[in-house]
């Protein structure tokens, strides 16, 4: 058993998850997919989760086959909790809920035959995050996000503890087509849970030039549940 636990484990940190679309089973209610080893269909591919939150997923297995059979491993247990919720029948449904920002991956497979098994990837944010797929103003000047994290905000002063994490963004020039301005800048704004604007932060390049990539890092108020940049 910790042989087949292993390779179900070493398939996931391998990135073997390509997914692919696959028929709705008559005993599901909701679109499918279907992933890798045929067999499991889960009730969605993805899963974006906020601090504190929770979602659920259901695994369906052919008629006849019983869904108890079904386990599961997280490549990362710290970004997400994974909790078998119910059992009926060929359906299981299971419940993930966040454990710190980051990404992982759930396999969920067949106790009696790993290689029936389905993937499920898990995002995990303090703050949901909206980004638009080109950031800035300018159509011939602008930028795609290529990556965040969250880290805790580690300044321990009294007078500075309005904030809880610090936000790291990597951003890239993806179009550089008027040579007229060289710089390039967006804002970028944190929300309360009313949509109030906690903060208004700016993002911005320096010598522009195609494919050159940019940093920035913003505190993030304590309150904020949502950040958003501006896009066209």
């Amino acid at each position: 058993m910790k042989a087949k636990v292993k390779k179900i484990i070493c398939f996931m940190l391998a990135g073997a998850i390509t997914l692919s679309a696959a028929a709705v089973s008559p005993a599901l209610s909701v679109s499918a997919k279907e992933s890798i080893g045929n067999g499991v269909i889960l009730s969605t591919d993805s899963i974006t989760l906020t601090e504190g939150g929770s979602d659920t997923f259901t695994a369906v297995l052919p008629d006849g086959l019983d869904a108890s059979r079904l386990a599961y491993v997280v490549a990362d247990p710290e970004v997400a909790a994974v909790t078998p919720v119910a059992y009926a029948s060929n359906v299981a449904a299971f419940q993930v809920a966040y454990g710190k920002s980051g990404s992982t991956v759930v396999a969920v497979y067949h106790l009696d035959n790993p290689a029936v098994v389905a993937y499920l990837t898990v995002n995990a944010s303090c703050i949901t995050m909206d980004i638009p797929e080109r950031l800035g103003t300018n159509r011939d000047n602008y930028c795609r996000l290529i990556s965040y994290e969250f880290v805790p905000y580690d300044f321990t002063y009294a007078d500075f503890n309005d904030y809880k994490y610090t936000l790291n963004l990597q951003y890239q020039c993806a179009a550089y087509n008027d040579r007229d301005y060289n710089k390039w800048g967006c804002y970028g704004y944190f929300y309360d849970a009313a949509g109030n604007v906690l903060s208004k932060v700016h993002l911005y390049g320096s010598t522009l030039s195609k494919g050159r990539i940019y940093h920035s890092e913003f505190n993030v108020p304590v309150n904020a549940v949502h950040f958003s940049i501006e896009g066209f």
